[in-house]
């Protein structure tokens, strides 16, 4: 196997480009993903993608990685036309992409996880070792890691590491263009500052990264240069000198931003009405976190992937384990390591983000619906007809099409499906509901569905935590919206006049 050492010539960047995409067009149904887009990557620079979610940054890239292909375009690679059929066709071309979920093996070595799936072989068809320790040792040292060892599983690695082992990997692989989605939405301030030093050795060496990020700040520290995409068109490729965050912001949305934050609110104080307090909770992705949230109230939290957000939603449900701080829901403080059958007990209601995950998607609406119930239903046989009594008035409040209690949830249209999993909590109704991403993936009639339900939540005197990376989501229905960004609180807003842009710059 032809292996690809890092160049140690400290040449920047070029004007030649590595990649040219022109007029790039892909559909999916009656969807266009991506209109006559055109982007070019030179060699030895580091070129940012950035835009709101659904702007088609995913589809690009995916394009780039030959996991899609264009409907449309031309597709040039060092000036020659090429058609990418796989991931593997784009690798062996020379372009690799480093996914925002890592590809790691934990209990492997690290020297394995530089080497999966391409095990260096001795002439007597074992697997080199010791050749395998040694390349993994020297690449290290070349992106300015020398004292890793190369013989631990890398589980024990903190996640920064872990991400610097998959560039390797797909060095060694042979890419010399890199596509980073979203590199440091789960890393450590330090970790970033380490990430953003290896991108700069990569620059050196006359790698070539494509660097997709909402975090503009940093797009602004790392880029040369930036390219905006809204609603699936090209707006604009910048060079750093010439824009700013401002502009960015004002680009992605399509309109003139205020540059003028609104105040950020003190800490709720303790009420009669106060339904969950939140003191002081503090885990590995998350530090500090304090606020309330009162009857008839909807607070919204919202921040980009990895902000930490989506853990707390799930350490609020002891889900997720937290070092310190308090949870304490309508007077009650939970014990430390509750769980949660315990937090459903008392009084709360949690929504995952992933309806794939959170609901059964084989099995029926009724039983999705009763699913977190089962204890308090007994053991009574036949058990169908208690849990069919139950669902009925549930299924019948959130609107959900059909309303057939027998109908296969996987069969049902994603806005209805969200429907199943908030149903599910109005059989015995909670306290506080807690909703990760409520409306992620739907057309705009099942979101604005899905969202009036939450409103009567609210009307009815309910507490909802509605936890989401879509600006529009918190914004149409939360009377207090937290910015949430490196795990840490970081504004404290009433939604009074506030648009995406305020959100956007905050992060």
């Amino acid at each position: 196997m032809p292996l690809m050492p890092l160049c140690q010539d400290n040449q920047l960047m070029t004007d030649r480009p590595v990649i040219e995409l022109s007029h790039i067009t892909k559909r999916f149904g009656n969807l266009v993903a991506l209109d006559n887009v055109d982007f070019d990557l030179r060699e030895g620079e580091i070129h940012a993608l950035v835009g709101e979610n659904g702007a088609g940054k995913s589809t690009l890239m995916r394009i780039l990685a030959g996991i899609y292909a264009k409907d449309e375009g031309q597709y040039l690679l060092h000036g020659e036309p090429v058609e990418l059929r796989s991931p593997r066709d784009a690798l062996n071309r020379g372009i690799g992409m480093i996914h925002q979920e890592l590809s790691v093996m934990p209990e492997l070595s690290v020297a394995e996880n530089v080497f999966l799936g391409r095990q260096l072989m001795t002439p007597l068809g074992i697997v080199d070792w010791r050749r395998m320790n040694q390349i993994a040792r020297d690449e290290l040292a070349r992106l300015g890691f020398p004292d890793i060892d190369v013989k631990q599983p890398l589980g024990r690695f903190a996640l920064g590491m872990q991400q610097v082992v998959e560039v390797v990997r797909t060095i060694i692989s042979g890419a010399r263009v890199l596509i980073m989605d979203e590199p440091t939405s789960a890393l450590s301030p330090a970790e970033i500052e380490r990430l953003i030093a290896l991108i700069d050795t990569l620059r050196e060496s006359k790698r070539s990264i494509i660097y997709i990020s909402h975090f503009l700040d940093e797009v602004m520290r790392v880029a040369d240069r930036i390219t905006v995409l809204r609603d699936g068109r090209k707006v604009a490729t910048l060079h750093k000198s010439e824009t700013s965050v401002d502009q960015l912001v004002s680009l992605i949305l399509g309109r003139e931003v205020n540059a003028t934050l609104p105040p950020t609110l003190d800490h709720a104080e303790e009420e009669e009405h106060t339904l969950l307090e939140v003191r002081n909770l503090t885990a590995d992705v998350f530090e500090d976190i304090s606020f309330t949230v009162r009857a008839g109230e909807v607070v919204g939290i919202y921040g980009a992937v990895g902000a930490g957000h989506f853990d707390l939603a799930r350490a609020l449900f002891g889900m997720y384990r937290f070092d310190s701080g308090t949870v304490r829901v309508n007077g009650k403080t939970f014990p430390r390591n509750f769980s949660a059958r315990y937090a459903i007990k008392h009084g709360l209601a949690y929504a995952t983000e992933s309806r794939r995950q959170g609901l059964l998607l084989q099995d029926s609406i009724y039983r999705n619906v009763t699913l977190p119930h089962l204890f308090r239903i007994g053991r009574v046989v036949p058990r169908q007809k208690q849990e069919l009594e139950l669902s009925r008035p549930a299924i019948h409040r959130v609107g959900v099409n059909p309303k057939d209690p027998l109908y296969t949830v996987g069969q049902l249209s994603g806005g209805n499906q969200q429907k199943v999993a908030i149903a599910r909590w109005l059989t015995f109704p909670p306290k506080v509901f807690i909703m990760s991403e409520p409306t992620r993936g739907m057309d705009v009639g099942a979101k604005s569905e899905v969202l009036s339900v939450l409103r009567e939540f609210r009307n009815d005197n309910y507490g909802v935590v509605v936890v989401s990376t879509e600006p529009e989501t918190v914004l149409a229905v939360a009377d207090t919206i937290l910015v949430m960004s490196r795990g840490k609180i970081v504004a404290r807003l009433k939604n009074e006049n506030l648009n995406k842009d305020v959100l956007l710059r905050l992060l």
